[in-house]
């Protein structure tokens, strides 16, 4: 005896091969697992990201008087000024990042936005791709994506966010 289901005949014997019995479970979904250098290498991804949110802590984006800085945050950490400013007078398209990402960290939007506007975009990111980083190494299926191209995707956005605050930044000062 055939089922007739559409167009297709589905013989009665294959549908009784099926155990209909409600205190079985299902099987559960198939999800990739991660290869042990994929959760490593996210492993140390979120180590850096959790050390580039602690540094920004740690760093002061205020000036003597209490007031926020709008760049130069990055100097405390031994580094040189920004080469392109100190030559041509135009800030590069990180000037005020690691400023911005401080006062993130110490809870001053208005004035993160103020430094840079992009550095609250990359911090968000940031931030979210960390705790994605963490799950993945601790073994949570990490979906679609892998840890390569969350990082390609991390770098791409916050880049073309600097870089158009940069050309805004462009050409307000080349209309003055």
């Amino acid at each position: 005896m055939t089922v007739i289901s559409g167009t297709s005949m589905t013989p009665i014997c294959e549908l009784a091969e099926w155990n209909y019995d409600t205190r079985q479970t299902p099987p559960p979904l198939p999800h990739p697992v991660l290869s042990r250098k994929e959760r490593a290498a996210a492993g140390g991804f979120a180590v850096l990201g959790c050390l580039v949110f602690i540094i920004a802590a740690i760093l002061s984006p205020y000036d003597a008087a209490g007031q926020p800085l709008s760049h130069g945050t990055h100097r405390q950490l031994g580094l040189p000024p920004c080469a392109m400013k100190a030559l041509t007078g135009v800030p590069c398209p990180s000037c005020g990042m690691t400023t911005s990402i401080s006062l993130i960290m110490h809870g001053d939007l208005t004035a993160a936005s103020e430094a840079n506007w992009a550095g609250i975009l990359v911090a968000g990111l940031g931030l979210m791709t960390t705790v994605w980083l963490i799950a993945v190494a601790a073994g949570i299926p990490a979906g679609s994506l892998t840890v390569d191209e969350t990082i390609k995707w991390l770098t791409i956005t916050g880049s073309t966010a600097a870089l158009l605050r940069w050309l805004a930044l462009l050409f307000m000062w080349f209309r003055q």
